[in-house]
């Protein structure tokens, strides 16, 4: 379970993704921790009303657990005990965008189903006892030690404390544990038990992968039908019915019928669309689309400043998804809006999912600026696209 390195992308979908946890010892650098989110930044984080954050508690004897949800006053955390209890704040990378910076290392991951990075503080024993998550999660320890120990096996239906708003199990997880310090990280797939408790004053970053329900994708993909002119959404006509059909049966035919106009939906040019304005959709409540910049700038002015030596990023805490469209090209979205594109701009959509910089050199390289003037400068002025010494938070 313990491993050097990170796996190759290929080892990591055929032997861990779904199926088998592991550490990796040091799979992060020290240096990048610097940036990261403290625990005084945390705690102030914590205050602020549109956050979401809580603070578990536990007992010295492991068999009891409580909950308090923010936002918490600033004189609380005086309060507290100096050991025992969990600080946990949701959504990390869209207040702290530094801290999104830790995601460069999970590219080879599935960052359209990435959920958050969620931020623990955990005094000495601090644990939010054995439990059980439905989603991926890499938990990258920052300062200090944690030990963990992780269930050999799935467990589908542990038997949880009842009484307890957190789901915690009945029994402390039989499995192999192990000890982390700064820079290690551990991949745990959905659905292993796991119980970490803190050795020591400890920074925990957990990363979430969550895959929608079905029963999620159909609404969401039928609201997205009711917006559509088209003749996707075509009214059910009864069409094809014989005499099997009359009264109160609904004859297998017409069972048919019905699936197969669901089906054909689906199968409509409309889905890779809407799937990717789905899946790059925030999955928190205080951003729900992409917000202009106040000072805009022209496309001449923007590929002046790039010609000049200025080079343009994606900033890690923003989500894309990209799909294939039916006519061969990409569909790029971004905080649920689909960006229309050409063809020719392909090459310029792949270098943004590979994380890299633009720059003037790749301009030509991708087509020239007449090819890439109005999709760039869209998405600079749409907050997308930023300078490298650019200061986020006034943009």
């Amino acid at each position: 379970m313990i491993l050097d390195k990170f796996p190759s992308v290929t080892e990591f979908y055929q032997t861990y993704w779904n199926q088998k946890p592991f550490v990796v010892r040091g799979g992060v650098d020290a240096s990048i921790f610097q940036d990261l989110i403290d625990g005084n930044s945390l705690a102030a984080l914590s205050l602020e009303e549109d956050v979401k954050s809580r603070i578990v508690f536990s007992s010295p004897e492991g068999d009891k657990w409580s909950c308090e949800h923010g936002p918490f006053d600033e004189d609380y955390f005086s309060t507290l005990d100096e050991t025992h209890w969990n600080l946990l704040v949701q959504n990390v990378e869209q207040y702290h965008t530094d801290t999104a910076k830790l995601l460069q290392k999970f590219h080879f991951a599935p960052r359209w189903l990435m959920d958050d990075i969620m931020v623990g503080y955990s005094a000495e024993g601090g644990s939010v006892g054995p439990h059980t998550d439905s989603y991926h999660v890499f938990l990258v320890q920052g300062q200090g030690r944690r030990q963990w120990t992780i269930g050999r096996e799935v467990l589908i239906k542990g038997d949880c404390i009842e009484g307890l708003e957190l789901k915690v199990l009945k029994k402390h997880v039989d499995g192999e544990s192990v000890e982390v310090a700064m820079g290690d990280v551990i991949y745990i797939p959905p659905n292993f038990a796991h119980e970490g408790i803190t050795l020591e004053e400890a920074i925990t970053f957990s990363i979430g992968f969550l895959g929608p329900q079905m029963s999620d994708l159909m609404i969401e993909y039928g609201h997205y039908l009711s917006e559509q002119s088209d003749g996707v959404n075509k009214r059910y006509s009864g069409e094809g019915m014989t005499a099997q059909s009359g009264a109160f049966i609904i004859s297998t035919d017409d069972q048919s019928t019905i699936q197969n106009n669901l089906t054909n939906a689906i199968k409509s040019d409309d889905f890779a669309t809407w799937l990717a304005q789905y899946f790059s959709t925030p999955t928190y409540d205080d951003v729900e689309n992409i917000e202009a910049r106040e000072n805009q700038l022209s496309s001449s002015d923007l590929f002046e400043a790039i010609r000049n030596g200025q080079n343009l990023y994606k900033p890690e805490h923003i989500k894309l998804a990209i799909t294939h469209s039916p006519d061969g090209g990409l569909n790029l979205a971004v905080y649920g809006e689909v960006i229309e594109t050409l063809p020719v701009q392909d090459k310029l959509i792949h270098l943004l999912n590979d994380g890299k910089i633009l720059n003037a050199q790749d301009i030509d390289a991708l087509g020239g600026e007449g090819n890439l003037s109005n999709i760039v400068t869209f998405l600079y002025n749409r907050n997308v696209l930023f300078f490298e010494d650019e200061d986020l938070t006034t943009s």
